[in-house]
């Protein structure tokens, strides 16, 4: 099942920039259920965990409501600010320094169980899920263009779906600060061909890629993200405010009957929607939820969910015997509560403090500019 990258989506903020409390509650809610998603199938086995991982498949959709946050807000932090290549390396290393060290450490864990299975002193369900030949493109982040599917910490494959996106965005800055409707016809051709493909070629929904194609897969909603930016004063007068809670709720309840373009264009909807909220000031049983509060730690969850599913269901269950039904559903109840834990600490002792190290390496190798007599507004950290 696809999971969502969802790299750090929303960069800490600074005091010039607004709050967005729809999309952070998003955020977080997202992430919360691309979780139920992949710890649904540890008990897909018995009749409750078959039922509920059944109605939770098209979860995976999440991934494509996190590329359109992430091309909204790269877009409002960077569009003007990527326009020659020292800029545009600052912009990568930036992007590089949060979302790469947490997926190194992730594909460090899965490497080490896979050599400790080859070595005989581990015991592993699937060995397809720890092909060493899929190592170079994991580190690379490549394997969203020729990866292996489902391998490692899968979740990742969205952080290279990422990276694509950054790299091709300089040019969607430059030709959407020049012609901002080019990115809006960008966004639907790009969705218009990869139909046309899957139909002609008789593929797989392109929404469903992953490893191989997820990169591609990322590219509409993305640029659905810049353009939103573009347009934001057309977008926060759009009357589209009374939409977002409803088409949320009608995703979560029926999107697994729902055919997955229907169910694709719904999450875009539910974006569009969240974005307005958040540029007209809008109030909403959701962003009073509080959910928003906890969105530092979607990256953390996200990329962290199948290590402690691993060690606390698959280890832990194996030593303490647990194949009872309801000794999986504890289980997986306790991987839950330590994954809020562990995703905490990591984004305080780990994540952070090694993004402000490797984003002041950078900078203090960078020729300072020269002084200027008007008063910049302050940069918010990336």
């Amino acid at each position: 099942m696809a999971s969502v990258d969802v790299s750090d989506k929303t960069p800490s903020r600074g005091q010039d920039e607004p709050a967005a409390p729809h999309l952070d509650a998003l955020r977080i809610l997202a992430s919360a259920g691309i979780v139920v998603l992949h710890y649904a199938d540890y008990i897909d086995d018995i009749p409750f965990g078959h039922f509920l991982f059944a109605n939770v498949r098209h979860f995976n959709l999440f991934v494509d409501l996190f590329f359109v946050i992430s091309g909204f807000v790269i877009a409002s932090q960077y569009l003007s600010r990527v326009s020659d290549r020292g800029a545009i390396g600052r912009f990568l290393w930036r992007r590089l320094a949060r979302i790469y060290p947490l997926h190194l450490v992730t594909l460090a864990f899965y490497v080490a169980v896979a050599l400790m299975s080859v070595l005989g002193h581990a015991q592993v369900a699937n060995p397809a899920r720890y092909p060493l030949s899929d190592i170079p493109a994991q580190l690379l982040l490549l394997q969203a263009i020729d990866g292996q599917r489902l391998t490692f910490n899968f979740p990742s494959w969205s952080l290279s779906a990422e990276m694509v996106c950054y790299l091709l965005f300089p040019l969607m800055a430059l030709v959407g600060l020049r012609r901002p409707r080019m990115i809006v016809v960008a966004a639907v051709a790009a969705a218009a061909l990869l139909t046309l493909y899957c139909i002609a070629a008789n593929a797989e929904p392109w929404p469903d890629w992953i490893n191989q194609g997820g990169a591609w897969r990322a590219l509409p909603a993305f640029l659905i993200g810049v353009a939103l930016h573009l347009f934001r004063d057309r977008v926060a007068k759009a009357p589209l405010g009374a939409v977002l809670l409803p088409a949320f709720v009608l995703f979560v309840v029926a999107g697994s009957v729902m055919p997955v373009y229907a169910a694709l264009a719904l999450v875009y909807v539910i974006a569009i929607a969240a974005v307005k909220c958040d540029l007209s000031g809008a109030v909403t049983l959701l962003s009073r939820s509080g959910a928003g509060r906890w969105a530092y730690l979607t990256y953390s969850i996200y990329m962290l969910h199948m290590p402690v599913a691993t060690v606390i269901i698959t280890i832990g269950g194996r030593a303490l015997g647990a194949a009872t039904p309801a000794a999986r559903l504890g289980l997986i109840a306790m991987a839950m509560v330590v994954l809020v834990f562990i995703s905490a600490a990591s984004y305080r002792l780990f994540e952070n403090p090694v993004r402000r190290y490797l984003n002041g390496f950078f900078d203090r190798r960078q020729p300072r500019p020269a002084p200027v007599a008007v008063l910049a507004a302050p940069e918010s950290a990336p």
